[in-house]
């Protein structure tokens, strides 16, 4: 191949990589690899190609070919770390990001890069050292000063020293006052929103924690690209779509009874209209999900009604329980889950009930017919926050320095399913239902099931929630143990977060006050 023809094939090549079309992009480089299977620019490129479809152990291949020719090459060494970081071979990613660094050592990427990998590490120190290096080069680096907050959380979790959480902060605020933008696509421009609540709610300040994550609510609801990405992921599919219709109308016909002397609830006439209609439909079978307007699609998302209960208590918990013996249960169980009756007090539980039967928050619908609110996505008041911090104050014992980390609510179908088994990935699981009595069914069942199993130390997230028959598989070739916990109004289980668990089989009464409803609170 001439060199003239071959200049003129990457040009083309590299025009179409650029504009996202890989295959045939690839098609030209390896073309030129049949050829010459040593030519540097194809070998990285096809590399990349092969990086950017997470193919990262044959990318290495074609990678170290073109290191061969040019060992000295920025972006060839960069790529390895990248592709051994992504492999979690940390120790090859850092030899390669520490090389890239040496090799243009004003570079902020490289020493961005190579943070990273000491962050995966847990070598936190390093981390700090190597973002702020990062930020010295390029002051505006927005995914820096993010991370390099995130990595001061993360060292305040090992030993919780409260100047890592208020350096946390500045980090985060450089962000918002200079109003930096995220340009890696992993950083989803709320991120510094949701870490700046939850820094001030480890420092106890409620306050701020609640200010920052109805920030964050606003912003979403104002924010296009957000709205976008809502309508594809919830309102495409006829499951998830009849879902949020379903408990939508069926709320706000709660709200309209006046059952709650709720007032000042703001729905048109013809957003309600509209949804009886769907609504209807759905019953009848006859529902088409084309029959969805723009309209609709534009409003569901939105919350309606959304005022935070009362508080009026020091401390939301029943402190009539015996605490100190069901710490000391959970402390000597093996594995640790412990049930408590009766552990919310009274007027707590009160308010979180008319709470969850009317706070238009419930926007995230799932395929066996739940839905769920999230502490950053309009769970969050000052209520909510104070609960979490009763919790682990009163049982002090059992979440020493915890802190929360995530919360939901999930509300289900009486006629559908609940989750399957997963793990999640957090120290301690409160999971409590305030569904009355009298809604259930069966009491005998509905509540959770929980196996005395952990996942294995190399399984991530991903495979600890999903791939629901490999963890069958796993929980059976471990012999483990299966505990069932039925539900009851007012209690909670309190379990280690990585033990397997999934929701109970359940018959509730099918009306909408009496839907099955789990909150669960994750401390780390």
């Amino acid at each position: 191949m001439e060199e003239q023809n071959k200049k003129e094939l990457f040009e083309k090549a590299i025009k179409l990589h650029q504009n996202g079309d890989l295959e045939e992009a690839d098609k030209i480089y390896l073309s030129v690899l049949d050829q010459d299977n040593d030519n540097f620019a194809a070998n990285f490129l096809h590399g990349c190609i092969l990086s950017d479809k997470s193919e990262f152990r044959e990318s290495i291949n074609f990678f170290e070919v073109a290191l061969r020719a040019q060992p000295e090459n920025f972006d060839v060494n960069n790529s390895l770390g990248v592709a051994y970081k992504n492999l979690g071979d940390f120790s090859k990613s850092e030899k390669y990001f520490i090389k890239s660094i040496t090799i243009d050592s004003n570079n902020y990427q490289a020493y961005f890069n190579c943070a990273n990998v000491y962050s995966d590490m847990h070598d936190y120190k390093s981390a700090i050292e190597f973002f702020r290096n990062a930020i010295k080069i390029n002051e505006d680096f927005a995914e820096a000063h993010q991370r390099l907050g995130e990595t001061y959380q993360e060292l305040y979790k090992e030993d919780k020293n409260e100047k890592h959480i208020i350096n946390s902060i500045e980090c985060f605020n450089i962000i918002l006052k200079k109003q930096l933008s995220f340009n890696i696509p992993e950083f989803k421009s709320n991120a510094t929103l949701i870490s700046l609540a939850l820094s001030y709610l480890w420092l106890g300040d409620i306050g701020n924690a609640d200010k920052y994550f109805k920030e964050l609510n606003t912003k979403n609801y104002n924010d296009n690209q957000y709205m976008a990405s809502y309508i594809d992921n919830y309102l495409m599919t006829e499951k998830s779509i009849t879902t949020l219709i379903t408990h939508e109308y069926e709320q706000l016909t709660y709200i309209d009874s006046d059952t709650d002397e709720i007032r000042n609830t703001k729905f048109t006439k013809e957003y309600y209209q509209e949804l009886k209609e769907l609504y209807l439909s759905i019953k009848n079978n006859t529902f088409k999900i084309t029959d969805v307007s723009e309209n609709i699609k534009a409003q569901i998302p939105k919350i309606i009604y959304n005022k935070a209960p009362k508080v009026n208590s020091d401390n939301l918990i029943n402190e009539k329980n015996n605490i100190k013996k069901l710490e000391l249960e959970y402390l000597e169980s093996n594995p640790e889950v412990l049930v408590v009756d009766d552990f919310l007090s009274s007027e707590c539980l009160h308010e979180i009930q008319k709470f969850c039967r009317n706070a238009n928050i419930f926007k995230y619908p799932y395929e066996n017919g739940y839905l769920g609110a999230f502490l950053a996505r309009g769970l969050s008041n000052k209520f909510i926050l104070k609960l979490s911090e009763d919790i682990r104050l009163s049982y002090k014992n059992i979440f020493n320095d915890t802190k929360l980390v995530q919360a939901w609510i999930y509300k289900y179908d009486s006629n559908k399913r609940g989750i399957n088994i997963h793990a999640d990935p957090a120290k301690i699981n409160v999971n409590f239902w305030v569904t009355p009595d009298e809604g259930n069914l069966n009491p005998d069942s509905g509540g959770l099931k929980v196996w005395n199993k952990i996942p294995p130390d190399d399984w991530d997230f991903h495979q600890y929630n999903s791939g629901v028959e490999k963890m069958k598989k796993f929980l059976s070739d471990n012999k483990s143990i299966e505990q069932t916990i039925p539900y009851k109004e007012n209690r909670a289980v309190i379990f280690n977060s990585k033990l397997f668990h999934s929701t109970d089989e359940f018959r509730f009464d099918d009306s909408y006050k009496n839907r099955r409803l789990n909150i669960t609170f994750l401390y780390e």
